[in-house]
């Protein structure tokens, strides 16, 4: 068999319907082996389509339905959150399902408007998929819980198909989409440095992390889409499909822009991690290249002139919270540039042995996936900017580094013994059952357990919402004068997903661009004041001991000192919390217990106080300045309206 004929049986044209990528005269096609055979057609590749989408589908919910179980006829509706972020996006989706304005600051219960402007935050820039959640949720009457319940289920069903779509469109082999996507999507989870082990190569929690809601979920099938409509447009010979597939694919990264930081610009970068050696290897292919790439980056200009000016009017805090460092320090030796290389050293000596062609279209687009990395976590070398690069590790090139993997096997190994496909399929998804619910069993669920046990005395809030002039105050003067008081982690976190009223503390203040950080820090003080925790209790919880009477002090060392000082993947020069800086802030919150006043009371006074039935709350300081009423039991709580005392 000549090479060229090689090359021609492994183009995706012989087992697809697509036109065939390559030149005319190449060869003539080789009749298909029976193997080959029992491959083809629209029926098959549906079907293994299909059961890679109801494996992803039963992972993606394997925690929902564990809490269904766990808590039968007495479930409230809570979603099962294995993300730290999720209660902000969900609080965010509550207040666009109720018709607020798109800056608002859910956990101050604040809204934009002319009396009280609001900044622009990094959720009211990537806007895309909020309102594409939220104004299906408002359509159908459904809350802001049951709609990450529906996300969660349907970002793993479009993953899944566009995964399968990319890898078919490649390979033609349905059988090897169908193990490789379950091979991409749950091993997604190993990561470099940032898992539970903090290791090199180490497992990341949790595991499917391109689901987390709503991002990078709502918007991660598109990474995938577009690259499926460059390769139309560079391989289609029909010219009228390959002109919509780029007007498409520009289309797409456009809408990726409003959607997800981390996702657009390793979009972007990929593009010319696929253009340029395209451009090198196929002189025949030349001039499309550069119709494709000049019309996708056109529609992306025309997006990036408002994405630019909502930039200009962002919060002061959004570079601080989001850790922006400035550094030009390359980053050459993460997990993901190595498996690169390995890629890209395999597809030289390839090329080298004449195994494969340096200009076939499936070598160029695996090498494109594989100087990925390189690309997006050296950026800084020219930019001299980078911002928790981390994230790209975890929701973009940890999957699309694996699928120039499988290519690269499906380019040397033609075709993959069934054997192999199998085993691959089904350790695929035993690991992902395991990462994804193992944790759930041990953390997840039960602090969905805890949330859900909350949440009918934030329904009582929702109705009294409507009574207590929550919705008016927001229309008329942008913000809200009810606020609530718990000393409860779970009602302060889930309170926005449910109501509309504002949190005391409110921990997202500085993600929405309201609040300063200094401004959260009061806040936070004044919520341990009426919570009656002591100096050596914060101390404690600063030193990150807290007390099994203190669970509320969990978030104590974020609130204080910043995410970027706990968590070393924030940022590029982690600086941990020192022994005097803990007492320091201890001595400020004392000073602040001894001196507080009925002056500190107003600056931010409460409407209501939740208070947990069990724990035998202290009122002692909330009383010295509070009335309450006899308070209305819900649940496992008791809800007070509160007033000052004269």
């Amino acid at each position: 068999m000549a090479f060229k004929d090689k090359i021609q049986l492994r183009s995706p044209s012989v087992l697809s319907p697509l036109p065939n990528p390559l030149p005319q005269g190449e060869g003539e096609r080789k009749p298909l082996s029976r193997w080959e055979r029992g491959l083809g057609g629209e029926g098959a590749k549906l079907k293994w389509c299909a059961l890679t989408c109801l494996a992803m589908l039963v992972l993606s919910l394997m925690p929902q339905i564990h809490l269904w179980v766990v808590r039968g006829r007495e479930w409230n509706g809570a979603y099962v959150s294995p993300q730290g972020d999720e209660p902000l996006y969900s609080a965010y989706i509550n207040a666009l399902i109720d018709g607020r304005s798109r800056r608002n600051d859910p956990y101050g219960a604040r809204d934009d408007s002319p009396q009280a402007p609001l900044p622009e935050s990094a959720f009211s820039i990537q806007f895309v998929p909020a309102y594409a959640i939220a104004l299906p949720a408002r359509i159908f009457g459904i809350s802001a819980s049951t709609a990450f319940i529906v996300l969660i289920a349907a970002a793993a069903l479009l993953g899944s198909i566009s995964v399968f779509w990319l890898l078919n469109l490649l390979t033609g082999d349905h059988q090897f989409s169908a193990a490789g996507t379950l091979f991409v999507l749950c091993f997604g989870c190993i990561v470099g440095r940032y898992g539970i082990f903090g290791g090199f190569l180490d497992i990341g929690i949790p595991a499917l992390h391109f689901l987390r809601r709503y991002q990078p979920a709502a918007s991660f099938p598109l990474f995938f889409l577009l690259q499926i409509l460059v390769w139309h447009a560079f391989t289609n010979q029909n010219k009228r499909i390959a002109r919509v597939s780029t007007a498409l694919a520009g289309l797409t990264l456009a809408t990726v822009i409003f959607s997800y930081l981390y996702l657009w610009t390793a979009a972007a970068a990929w593009l010319a991690c696929i253009s340029a050696p395209w451009f090198y290897f196929r002189p025949s292919d030349r001039r499309k290249v550069v119709t494709v790439m000049t019309t996708i980056g056109s529609i992306t200009a025309l997006a990036l002139l408002p994405y630019a000016y909502l930039l200009a009017h962002r919060a002061v805090t959004l570079d601080e919270q989001q850790t922006l460092s400035h550094t030009h320090a390359p980053d050459l030796l993460r997990a993901h540039e190595i498996l690169g290389a390995v890629i890209l050293f395999v597809l030289v000596i390839g090329v080298s042995r004449r195994r494969i062609k340096a200009g076939e279209p499936q070598v160029i687009y695996a090498v494109s996936l594989a100087l990925l990395p390189f690309v997006v976590f050296n950026q800084q070398v020219v930019s001299g900017r980078l911002m928790q690069a981390f994230h790209f590790e975890i929701y973009v090139v940890n999957y699309s580094t694996l699928v120039a993997l499988l290519i690269l096997i499906s380019l040397f190994w033609q075709p993959v013994p069934r054997r192999l496909l199998i085993w691959m399929a089904a350790l695929s998804f035993a690991w992902g059952t395991i990462v994804v619910g193992l944790p759930a069993r041990l953390a997840f669920v039960p602090l969905a357990i805890a949330n859900d046990k909350s949440i009918p005395v934030l329904l009582r809030l929702k109705q009294l919402s409507r009574e207590d002039g929550t919705f008016a105050d927001l229309q008329t003067k942008g913000q809200a004068s009810t606020l609530v008081f718990s000393p409860s982690a779970e009602v302060n976190a889930l309170l926005p997903t449910w109501t509309s009223q504002g949190t005391l503390l409110d921990v997202g203040g500085v993600d929405f661009g309201s609040v300063t950080r200094e401004e959260r820090k009061k806040f936070f003080y004044l919520h341990l004041y009426y919570s009656r925790v002591e100096a050596d209790a914060l101390r404690k919880a600063l030193n990150d001991t807290p007390g099994p009477s203190n669970a509320e002090l969990s978030t104590a060392r974020s609130l204080i000192f910043g995410h970027e000082r706990i968590t070393p993947a924030l940022g590029s020069s982690f600086k941990p919390v020192q022994e005097d800086e803990i007492e320091r802030e201890t001595q400020i919150y004392q000073a602040y217990i001894n001196s507080f006043s009925r002056a500190e009371a107003l600056k931010r006074p409460i409407t209501y106080a939740v208070i947990p039935v069990a724990g035998n709350f202290d009122f002692t300081n909330l009383d010295r300045w509070y009335e309450r009423d006899a308070g209305e039991r819900v649940g496992d709580y008791t809800l007070y309206r509160v007033r000052l005392r004269d």
